[in-house]
Parts: structure tokens; sequence; C-alpha cells
């Protein structure tokens, strides 16, 4: 009878827990844009900085123009920098240096 209680209180624990992470993670609120210039010249060193930036915790969206060498970058500051991504793309061999950064607006469609 007492097991069954406990297990009870603990899912209800764990489902408020849940509830509320989500809530904030939801109301965590503005992302940042970051333009930085790289070295890129082919093809695959694109897709291989993008992929790195991808995996890093907190970027959201990266999108790198081999045309000009700017890779743009949403991310969430309160868990990486602008910094730690320019760190990142330097450690995998290539010159990165901060050209832009500001707030952006996160769109979120409705279905």
């Amino acid at each position: 009878m007492k097991t069954g209680f406990i297990g009870k209180a603990f899912a209800i624990m764990l489902t408020l827990a849940i509830f509320f992470s989500v809530a904030m993670a939801q109301s965590s609120g503005s992302l940042k844009e970051v333009k930085i210039k790289t070295t890129v010249t082919k093809q695959d060193s694109k897709d291989k900085i993008e992929t790195v930036v991808d995996l890093l915790k907190g970027v959201k969206e990266t999108n790198l123009k081999i045309e000009d060498k700017m890779l743009t970058v949403k991310f969430d500051p309160k868990e990486i920098s602008s910094a730690m991504i320019v760190y990142t793309i330097n450690t995998i061999g290539y010159d990165a240096e901060v050209m832009e950064e500001k707030d952006c607006v996160e769109t979120t469609s409705t279905n």
C-alpha cells in the first residue's frame, strides 16, 4: 500500500519537474545572432564547421556562406557565448573573428 503511494508521489513530482523545465525553456527569452568571418574556401570545410558548431549546446541554427566566408549563428547566450563558438572554430583549424553580434527575435510557428 505504501509502495503505491510513493510511486504515485514520485510520478507527480517527476511530471511537475518536467512541466516547469519545459516552461522555463520556452520563456528563457531571446536568442542572439552572431556573424563570424572565417577562412572557409571549400564545401567540405563549410560542412565541417556547420556540423561542429551545430553540435554545441545552445546553438540553434548555423548558416555559412562560402562566397563571403561568413558564418551566421543563432544561439542561446545563457548556454554558450560567441567567444566559445569562435574558439571551437579555431580549435578545428580555421580562423574566425566576430564581425557583428546582436539580439534576434525568435520566430515560432503555430501549426
